[in-house]
């Protein structure tokens, strides 16, 4: 679940009535508040408006925009994310990517038609300017590490057993990147203990990550030990009479030691290969109670990411003008749709955290100072409220003072 007060106030009923159930925040939207903490500290918003200034001056002109579009071989500077954090840190990242060719085409004869445009001079400054540049360069360095935990955990695979081990290694990267610069460490690093520990963390997480043969087994990880106390928690929470936990303790040391058929060697061979819930139900054969239970727990997925998306499609063909269509054909709707989406991540290899479409009204494009349609019904005033709306007036709402009239109204 996301955590706003809505769902928190669901959860805390379901709670007190169902006390079998889990509560576990939704991956993708803790990680979403991560990037949005990153691209609110004061260094990574100014490089980001920076970006932004570029964008839109190629963006809203065509002819610029052919001319980007032939020094960078048809590859655009901007891409459209998920979510605005999102978007805009994949945006540097192309930006980036494209640096060079930028400065190329800036400083290149056929630019010379656009350098007299009143944004021209902003743009070339930016470029040339390498503070900018190495700003870039850190702020795609710090997101990246959680833009890869966002990319797993919204796949829609069960990956519950993974989010702990990713999340540490996304720590450890910022810690590295930083690691002569304490100061901005513990910027980053506060950001991403806070959503961590406050909101994404979970018992779940935790017990997942200690049935998970990758990790018990791996002896590089360190945090292991700090996972027994959660584990045991979710335990007494699946298992909640004596009855049911008779022969725990001599399974879990079972599999902890790699006893009885969790020893075996296909199934050493198959613990970085085969999915968690798989391989306990392959492999977990001598310990059946801590086999049921890891494989609930293992075959979880760590998002409402997916779901969300499911929900836009039904939102898509069950609308105001088209309320009146029928439940089934609306599921069978839904179902055609939902495999011609799964038939194209098959055949291509798609980013699931990346748009195919460009927004075209996204704040990398769309310019600032531009109103919006709907902004020139403001200037009649009360004139629509019952009174007459004559020819000058009309003429006068239309057009500001600056405006050309060209209606000589």
């Amino acid at each position: 679940m996301d955590n706003n007060f809505t769902y928190t106030g669901i959860s805390s009923h379901l709670l007190q009535n169902h006390a079998s159930i889990f509560v576990s925040p939704c991956a993708s939207h803790c990680l979403n508040m991560i990037l949005e903490d990153f691209s609110k500290v004061d260094w990574v918003n100014r490089c980001i408006s920076q970006a932004q200034v570029i964008s839109k001056f190629v963006y809203n002109n065509s002819s610029l925009l052919d001319l980007m579009n032939k020094f960078t071989g048809g590859q655009d500077i901007i891409r459209s994310g998920v979510t605005r954090p999102v978007s805009s840190f994949l945006s540097l990242q192309s930006m980036l990517k494209q640096k060079a060719r930028l400065k190329q085409m800036f400083n290149s004869p056929d630019y010379s038609t656009h350098a007299n445009k009143p944004q021209s001079m902003s743009c070339v400054g930016i470029l040339e300017d390498n503070d900018f540049w190495r700003a870039v360069e850190e702020s795609v360095a710090v997101s990246e590490p959680i833009l890869k935990v966002l990319r797993e955990v919204s796949g829609g695979k069960p990956v519950v057993g993974s989010i702990y081990e990713l999340m540490s290694r996304a720590k450890e990267s910022i810690r590295t990147y930083y690691i002569m610069d304490e100061n901005k460490h513990k910027v980053f690093s506060d950001i991403v203990d806070t959503n961590w520990c406050d909101h994404l963390h979970s018992p779940l997480h935790a017990a997942a990550a200690f049935l998970n043969p990758s990790i018990q087994y791996n002896p590089e990880i360190k945090f292991l030990t700090s996972l027994k106390e959660d584990f045991f928690k979710v335990l007494e929470k699946l298992l909640p009479t004596s009855d049911l936990r008779r022969d725990i303790t001599t399974q879990i040391i079972t599999f902890t030691r790699a006893k009885a058929m969790f020893g075996c060697n296909l199934a050493m061979e198959a613990r970085d290969t085969v999915s968690p819930g798989l391989w306990w139900e392959q492999f977990g054969d001598s310990a059946p109670v801590l086999q049921r239970v890891a494989i609930r727990i293992l075959s979880q997925v760590c998002s409402g990411y997916n779901l969300e998306r499911q929900w836009s499609t039904f939102q898509q063909m069950h609308w105001e003008r088209r309320n009146k269509i029928d439940r089934e054909l609306l599921n069978k709707l839904a179902h055609v749709n939902q495999n011609l989406k799964l038939g194209r991540m098959i055949s291509l290899e798609t980013d699931p955290i990346a748009v195919e479409d460009m927004d075209m009204m996204s704040e990398w494009v769309e310019e600032a100072e531009n109103p919006s349609p709907a902004q020139w019904l403001d200037r009649f005033g009360s004139s629509f409220d019952g009174g007459d709306l004559n020819t000058r007036q009309f003429g006068g709402a239309i057009f500001s003072a600056n405006d050309h009239n060209i209606f000589g109204l």
